[in-house]
Parts: C-alpha cells; sequence; structure tokens
C-alpha cells in the first residue's frame, strides 16, 4: 500500500552475464599498477575505521581542486555522480516543476525524477543524436526548473553543441552538464562557465578513468552555488576508504591514469576502425571510452556474442535505440577478441 507507485517503476538496468570479456559498463579495463595499490594500503594502513571522515573533506577538495585546477571552494562531493544528479533534481527549483534531458541519454535523470515524482520535459534527439533547437524550444515551453546534458552523452556517445546548451542557460534554467566522459574527449568542457555563471554547473566522476569501484563523482560550481548545494549533500557521503584511494591516485597516480586515458582514446579509434570495414553495421562517432553501433537484430547480436564469451549493453529496449548495441573500450586482448567475435557472426 505505501510504495504502490513503484510497482510498476522502471528501475536502472544493468547486465551482470558472466562472460570472459566485459565491454558493457564503460570502465577503465586496466587495473592499478601494483606499485600503487601498495601505496593505497599504506594509507589505509594508517585509517581509523571507528571514526567519521572529516565531514568538510578538506585535504580532498584540495587535491580534487589541483586536479582540475580550481578552488576546494568550487567543489561539491558526491557519493558518485549518481547522488549529485539525485541532490540536484530534489533541490534545485520547484518540485512541481519539470526535469528537462534529451531522450536517450542517461536513464538515472528519469530514474531520480520519477523517484521524486517530478515532471519530466523529455525530448528527443535527431538522427545523429544532436540537439535541435526546436525540440529544445518544446521542451522550453514546458517551463522546466533544471536540466541535464551528458556530453558526451551516454549511451550514444557523441557531444552536444555548446552554443546549444548554453542557450538552455539563457533561457533562465539551471543548467547541469554531465561531464562523465570528457576526459576521453577532445572538445571543449563547461568549466569556465561552470566557474563564472550562476545556472550553469559541471558534474564529473572518477569511475571512468579506473575508479569505478570507490563511487566519488564531483560538482562543480561557482562558489555560491557551491556553498549551497554543500548543504543538501548528506554528512560524511564519502567513506575514509574512497578519500584514502582518491588521495594516492590523483597525486602518485595522475601519470599512469593519463596513459591509460590515451590507450583507450586509441585503442577506441583502432577498434572503430574494424568495425568500419564490417558490411551491415552503422557506426556513431564516439567521444568517450565506447561507441554505438546499429545491427539488423540488435537482440540476436547480444546473445550470439555472450555465446561467444563477450558481453556488451543491448540499448535497443530504449528510444531511438531500436538495434543498437554499446560497446565499451577494453584492453587490446579484449577488443581483439570481441572483433572476431563479432566478425564470425556478422
Amino acid at each position: 500500500m505505501f510504495l504502490d507507485r513503484f510497482k510498476d517503476f522502471k528501475a536502472y538496468k544493468t547486465e551482470t552475464t558472466p562472460t570472459k570479456v566485459k565491454l558493457s559498463s564503460n570502465e577503465n579495463p586496466y587495473e592499478l599498477p601494483g606499485w600503487l595499490k601498495e601505496e593505497i594500503a599504506n594509507e589505509i594502513k594508517k585509517l581509523s575505521f571507528n571514526r567519521y571522515p572529516d565531514p568538510t573533506y578538506k585535504q580532498l577538495k584540495e587535491i580534487i581542486a589541483n586536479h582540475y585546477n580550481i578552488k576546494p571552494e568550487n567543489i561539491v562531493l558526491g557519493n558518485g555522480s549518481d547522488e549529485l544528479i539525485e541532490i540536484l533534481i530534489k533541490s534545485v527549483g520547484d518540485i512541481k516543476n519539470p526535469v528537462m534531458y534529451p531522450v536517450p541519454t542517461f536513464p538515472m535523470y528519469r530514474v531520480y525524477s520519477d523517484v521524486l515524482n517530478r515532471p519530466k520535459a523529455e525530448f528527443e534527439l535527431d538522427a545523429n543524436f544532436q540537439l535541435r533547437k526546436e525540440s529544445v524550444d518544446k521542451a522550453l515551453e514546458q517551463k522546466p526548473d533544471v536540466a541535464f546534458f551528458a556530453s558526451p552523452n551516454n549511451p550514444t556517445g557523441n557531444s552536444f553543441d555548446k552554443e546549444l546548451i548554453k542557450y538552455v542557460a539563457k533561457n533562465n534554467v539551471f543548467t547541469v552538464v554531465d561531464e562523465a566522459y570528457i576526459d576521453f574527449s577532445d572538445k571543449e568542457d563547461f568549466l569556465k562557465e561552470a566557474l563564472s555563471k550562476e545556472n550553469i554547473i559541471v558534474i564529473r566522476t572518477f569511475s571512468k578513468i579506473g575508479l569505478a569501484g570507490i563511487r566519488l563523482g564531483v560538482l562543480i560550481a561557482n562558489e555560491e552555488i557551491a556553498s549551497i548545494l554543500d548543504k543538501v549533500r548528506s554528512p560524511f557521503n564519502i567513506t575514509l576508504p574512497t578519500e584514502a584511494v582518491a588521495k594516492v591516485v590523483l597525486t602518485k597516480g595522475k601519470e599512469v591514469i593519463k596513459e591509460q586515458i590515451e590507450k583507450i582514446k586509441s585503442e577506441r579509434e583502432r577498434v572503430i576502425k574494424e568495425i568500419l570495414k564490417l558490411n551491415n553495421i552503422k557506426v556513431y562517432p564516439s567521444d568517450a571510452n565506447f561507441f554505438l553501433i546499429k545491427v539488423a537484430d540488435a537482440d540476436k547480436i547480444h546473445k550470439k556474442l555472450i555465446e561467444k564469451g563477450v558481453l556488451v549493453r543491448n540499448m535497443s529496449y530504449l528510444p531511438k535505440l531500436e538495434g543498437c548495441l554499446r560497446v565499451s573500450i577494453g584492453t587490446p586482448e579484449e577488443n581483439n577478441f570481441f572483433l572476431e567475435a563479432i566478425k564470425s557472426i556478422i
């Protein structure tokens, strides 16, 4: 009775089928080197697990600020960027006014809107998964208070027109640019705007660059906005182990992460080039650590890839993604295994 409205609730969907090669979750496929794990272990040994973390996360914020060349006062920390999305949807504007976002995109904008029973101003991307001003204007007619743009977009991989995103902000909408995959893109980011504007902010995550297991997200905004949103954050939302790992990796492991990102970008170009040689597959351009393909029968190809030991994400259940599979970039060995598998199927 008390939870009746969630009986038909559409939760976030993931895939966990065990296979030899997992290319389904947009993770960094490279492990941290042993010496860096030893550094992390040494830091964790120093922790007092019977004590709460520093509620201000002063040292961690200083390290992250240095990583992004911003001030600690510009930062709000989240237990993954998901928590930050939830904070924004429940905090920005009137809960009775819509949350605006394009489709297809990252499902958590919809999930948290539905959890809070907040209206949604959804609008479709065009055939190439780009923003259209006409569609944006129709969504704006619904008077949203907050808008989300994942750029590069998940699950399509492309970056959006920066001017159109700024156009939404100019229409008095609090505009959130989700840059979870920006490390793999050569496109211009929104950091400058986030630091200088009152209604543009950026959210980022360390999950895609190798730290998915620690769940650490970052919201970047001007000092006043960051200070207000930090009040809404749950206390002690970042655990001591998460803090310890992040401190070590973002200082002593910076070059490791940088090298891994370059490897992923290089592999992305190589794998896409190989897929383009195949018939009956459409490949969409990508600025992320994954790419999207369209095939005649996504369910069939997805199942056959699993049979051959490869798990990719079947996106064909989502609007405008009929026949589409999303493929994360793995190690060269994993990518070669995938290429051999899909060549034998197509």
